[in-house]
């Protein structure tokens, strides 16, 4: 079967026979859709779906899908060497082109990680422009998690710049925006992939601060499915952090009194020992 290399840098396969249109349709039967990387995929708008949905009925799928094949342990906890065929673009056409029995193309892209796949998906949705920006912020999130990833913690780049900065300098924002970002994008990765797609396109109204504010929510449930949920959670955990705060903000008193005295006060150094106990007590 022969292959050609297009502008993605993938192979497209081409029907040249019988025997490799029909390899053509055992991939396409085995299409794998993970779900972790499918939430990088920002979800349409109801009209933008159904408007794509009758273009493709009416001309077709002209836009090939991307297909990463890998085996099936690079992506599962398993020792699985069964060949996925993982898609890493074109979902929705996916979805749309199964439902109507529509033929549509594949392009083989190739990967050495499902963290390369992760990285190559973000920066090829932040490349689009009808990105919402609870969208653009959760891409840019998840872009700072995956470089902190890849090395343990924030890298910098040749010269000395932490990742926040390198980043800020990408999508012109401040540092603390990609700080925040990342916030975010560990807030909605708290719920459920469905919950997740109904905030990216604005049909659940939940407020960014609220899913910043997830992050650090106790993990009460698999995945938060509702609204209610997080409102819950985050009610428990503002009352859960007002002792561990007071208690922050009495030893910084404490601290800064110890300051003035020159360091010598056994007394005061005795009640930031009592303080700080209190607060690793609090922690647990």
């Amino acid at each position: 079967m022969k292959k050609i290399v297009n502008q993605f840098g993938a192979k497209e396969l081409i029907k040249k026979d019988n025997g490799s249109l029909v390899q053509q349709e055992l991939i396409k039967n085995q299409i794998t859709v993970i779900p972790e990387l499918e939430t990088l995929i920002p979800p349409l708008l109801d009209d933008e779906y159904r408007q794509l949905e009758a273009n493709i009925i009416k001309e077709g799928c002209r836009e090939p899908l991307l297909v990463w094949e890998t085996p099936a342990h690079t992506v599962r906890n398993t020792d699985d060497e069964t060949s996925l065929f993982v898609l890493i673009d074109g979902h929705n056409r996916y979805s749309i082109c199964t439902t109507h029995g529509i033929p549509y193309r594949i392009l083989m892209k190739e990967f050495s990680s499902i963290e390369d796949v992760r990285t190559f998906m973000i920066d090829n949705q932040l490349g689009r422009r009808n990105l919402t920006p609870e969208q653009t912020s959760y891409l840019r999130g998840q872009k700072y998690l995956s470089m902190k990833r890849g090395s343990g913690r924030p890298t910098g780049n040749a010269a000395g710049k932490r990742t926040e900065e390198v980043l800020a300098e990408q999508f012109n924002v401040s540092p603390k925006t990609i700080r925040t970002d990342a916030e975010f994008a560990k807030g909605l990765d708290k719920t459920s992939p469905a919950l997740k797609k109904e905030i990216l396109s604005r049909k659940s109204k939940v407020s960014k601060k609220s899913i910043v504010g997830l992050a650090s929510a106790s993990e009460e449930y698999p995945a938060f499915d509702s609204v209610e949920q997080i409102n819950q959670a985050l009610t428990k955990t503002k009352k859960a952090a007002k002792p561990v705060l007071a208690e922050v903000a009495k030893l910084k008193q404490l601290v800064e009194s110890l300051e003035r005295a020159g360091g010598n006060n056994r007394e005061l150094c005795e009640e930031i020992i009592e303080v700080a106990e209190a607060l690793l007590q609090n922690s647990d």
